[in-house]
C-alpha cells in the first residue's frame, strides 16, 4: 500500500478480492458483497477492469489504452485516474507497493 493517498501514473493497482462480476452486452457489472454496492462499467471501463485483473502501473494501463483507443495521453491519464479514484472509493481496487 502506498503512503501517498493519491493515485498517479506510477501507482500499481489491482482489482480487490471479493467482487462478483458479470458481463452484460460487452460491459462489466461488478457487485461488492462487503460494500453492498453494484457498479456498472462502460466498454472502456470494462477494458480497464480486464487489464487490472493482475497488478499494473497506471502509466502502463494508460499506454495500453492510448494504443487501443483514439485518445491522447493527457486525456487518457486524467479520465483513467478519475475512474480509478471512484473505484478505490468503492473499495473495488487496491493500491500495491
Amino acid at each position: 500500500m502506498s503512503n501517498d493517498p493519491n493515485l498517479n501514473t506510477d501507482t500499481v493497482i489491482v482489482r480487490s478480492d471479493g467482487l462478483i462480476e458479470a458481463e452484460v452486452d460487452g460491459e462489466v457489472v461488478a457487485l461488492s458483497i462487503d460494500q453492498g454496492t453494484c457498479y456498472g462499467l462502460n466498454k472502456v471501463g470494462s477494458r480497464i477492469w480486464a487489464l487490472i485483473a493482475t497488478p499494473m502501473k497506471v502509466g502502463d494501463l494508460c499506454n495500453q489504452l492510448v494504443a487501443e483507443y483514439d485518445v491522447d495521453m493527457a486525456t487518457c491519464e486524467r479520465q483513467v485516474l478519475d475512474l480509478l479514484e471512484e473505484l478505490r472509493a468503492e473499495k473495488m481496487i487496491e493500491m500495491r507497493a
